[in-house]
């Protein structure tokens, strides 16, 4: 129970954080996707479910926020949460060279389809510009944004696997 309520306070703040402080960045037209980052990071340390229920509620919050077609974001997150938890089981300590491809992966693939379901059926065929001035700048800073968020949430993930199993040890407190 502890684990979810804190999943969920990281997931408002992260949302909170990149909603107003890192949309309104002076040097930068394209901001980083830290939702992303929490969602990838949680399905590589955690697994498929963990990764598919952070990417939904993410994506979810997203929907409601930004006021677009509700549960498109949630579903595209869900699906790079639940693909990146398949990379759970070669998880190493302390490396951020997987993450980093899969929240390459994660980023172009959400904003691939946001191209597809924004612009290509509204007749709008500029992907060259799309690509050139969204896509790529999009992933390349949520990508390195990553070296920085995600060995914050890893600290956070060792902090709170090891409160998870000293609750579970004791004979008392069983969730």
């Amino acid at each position: 129970m502890r684990r979810k309520a804190a999943m969920l306070f990281i997931i408002g703040l992260f949302l909170l954080l990149q909603t107003t402080v890192l949309s309104r960045l002076p040097f930068a037209i394209v901001t980083p996707d830290i939702m992303m980052i929490l969602t990838v990071s949680m399905g590589f340390m955690q697994g498929k479910k963990e990764g598919l229920l952070t990417g939904f509620v993410s994506g979810l919050f997203i929907d409601i926020i930004s006021g677009s077609v509700f549960g498109g974001h949630a579903f595209l997150y869900m699906m790079a949460g639940y693909f990146s938890g398949f990379f759970c089981q070669i998880y190493f300590d302390n490396s951020v060279r997987l993450p980093l491809v899969l929240v390459g992966a994660g980023e172009t693939f959400l904003n691939l389809a946001i191209y597809l379901s924004n612009f290509l059926l509204k007749g709008k065929l500029a992907f060259g510009k799309y690509l050139a001035v969204i896509i790529l700048p999009t992933v390349a800073f949520t990508v390195l944004s990553t070296l920085i968020v995600y060995p914050i949430l890893y600290k956070i993930n060792h902090l709170l696997v090891e409160r998870q199993k000293e609750a579970s040890s004791s004979l008392w407190i069983r969730e």
